[in-house]
Formats: structure tokens, sequence, C-alpha cells
């Protein structure tokens, strides 16, 4: 774990959920809209592919849910069963990290592409996404 880490030129690390770290490595470019899509297009080129920039993994909404249509103040419209706060926790103790702990981007993409694909399968569970989710579709190969 690497705290009080700047991100990259003197900015703070990307504050990212837990799942999201699955999610961001199969983006497709698809989104709830253009706002979003564009949104999480831009954290993915800030994090995933820059290995040297800092992720602050969280539960709960994060840079990334900014533009979410579903976020409202902070709060995620569909979570109302905490089954995306589950999916974060669980998300958490498979890369036998802690919420709120700061690390490298390269260094979570590296765990996470351990991740077998029983785990990936029971992680992602019903995603409305894994269609489109080339990181879980190739999991699943």
């Amino acid at each position: 774990m690497v705290k009080n880490v700047k991100n990259g030129v003197g900015s703070e690390p990307i504050r990212i959920r837990a799942h999201h770290l699955l999610c961001m490595q199969g983006f497709q470019g698809f989104g709830y809209n253009k706002k979003f899509t564009e949104n999480m297009a831009q954290i993915i080129e800030k994090t995933i592919k820059n290995s040297s920039s800092f992720i602050q993994v969280m539960i709960g909404t994060d840079s990334i849910c900014q533009m979410c249509p579903h976020n409202s103040q902070g709060i995620c419209n569909r979570d109302s069963s905490n089954n995306i706060k589950i999916m974060d926790s669980a998300v958490i103790e498979k890369l036998k990290i802690e919420q709120g702990s700061v690390h490298s981007s390269a260094s979570l993409l590296s765990k996470t592409m351990k991740l077998n694909s029983q785990t990936v399968k029971k992680l992602c569970g019903n995603c409305s996404w894994r269609n489109k989710c080339l990181y879980f579709q190739e999991k699943m190969l």
C-alpha cells in the first residue's frame, strides 16, 4: 500500500470503486450516456493506460460515478439493495487490499489479471455489462 502519493504531475490519486477496477479493463466505449462514457474513457486513459498513476480504492461512488445518470449527490440510485457495495467489498477482499488504500495502477492491474475465471464470474455476478465487457469475456475463455 502507498499513502499520500500524488498522481502524475501533482494531482491526487483518482478515487475508483473496487469493482470498477474490473470494468475499466473490459471497457468498450459503451455506457449509460455520452457524458458517462467520455468520463470513463478519460479515467482509463489517466490510470490503466498510465502505469505510473495512482488509484485510491473505494467502496461506494467514485470518479467514474460522477457522470453516471444514476448518481444523485454521491449516492448510487442503482444500489438500493447494496449489491454494488457488496461487489466492491468482494473485490477488495479478493485483491487483499484495504478500502481507501492507494496503489499504483500497475500493481492493481497486476492483481486483477491474476484473478481466475471462476472468481471473476462470481465477482461480476449478473452485471448488465457482462456481455460487452472484454475483461469478463476474456476470463471466461
